[in-house]
């Protein structure tokens, strides 16, 4: 069936190959057992994650949102076929934008968090490598994390991801970035959007701390050794 499979990426939860099937260009992503887990706790939880994750993605695609097909689901296996995205990562792209570029790719991201978000769906690692940017569109990928919530606070989770992500790799476009995607965010959430900020908020705040105190932890511990 595969014309073609090559090695193309391996993460934390799976490996990635590149293939060619029935004349399609294609992700393959095969998820990883965990070696410190049970058999049958690894065999669980790769069938309920590729389940959730082919299920969010059919979903999206469905609500018109720029992110990968399932092609192929294999939940026995823990392995998805997704359509090949033929993108770069904004994550490499940002901090050489102009203004209205970088306004029209913040904005665009926004709109489609703001659906998917609007749809009870969450990502879990929203940053700027798990988006792509080519032809125009902007696309999110890498659902290995994601899940269905009514919890604000998953959604705000999300928001703080993307902020601190961009703080800490693009700091000369963080706050432009995430303003221009609040505004679009705002304009498309179907829910109460202060109640997303306001956790939002919270989280930032939350984060800091933790931040800080594993920074002290580190400093005690190098000098304690």
């Amino acid at each position: 069936m595969a014309e073609r499979v090559d090695y193309f990426n391996k993460g934390a939860e799976a490996v990635l190959y590149r293939a060619r099937i029935l004349g399609l260009d294609c992700i393959v992503k095969k998820r990883l057992d965990k070696p410190y887990r049970h058999e049958a706790f690894n065999k669980v939880f790769k069938e309920y994650r590729t389940r959730v994750e082919a299920r969010i993605l059919s979903h999206l695609r469905s609500l018109g949102l720029n992110v990968p097909f399932p092609v192929i689901v294999d939940v026995s296996r823990g392995i998805l076929v997704l359509e090949y995205v033929d993108g770069v990562p904004l994550s490499s792209l940002v901090d050489s934008m102009g203004r209205e570029e970088l306004g029209m790719v913040a904005g665009d991201l926004g709109r489609q968090v703001a659906v998917m978000h609007s749809n009870r769906i969450y990502h879990g690692d929203l940053t700027l490598a798990n988006t792509l940017y080519g032809g125009g569109r902007v696309y999110i990928i890498d659902f290995g994390l994601a899940g269905y919530s009514d919890d604000v606070e998953e959604y705000a989770i999300d928001l703080h991801l993307l902020y601190r992500n961009l703080q800490a790799m693009h700091p000369g476009i963080a706050e432009e970035f995430m303003n221009r995607f609040l505004e679009s965010y705002k304009q498309w959430y179907s829910g109460v959007f202060e109640e997303v900020r306001k956790r939002f908020l919270e989280v930032r705040v939350r984060g800091r701390y933790v931040d800080r105190e594993l920074r002290k932890t580190v400093m005690r511990d190098r000098y304690v050794s």
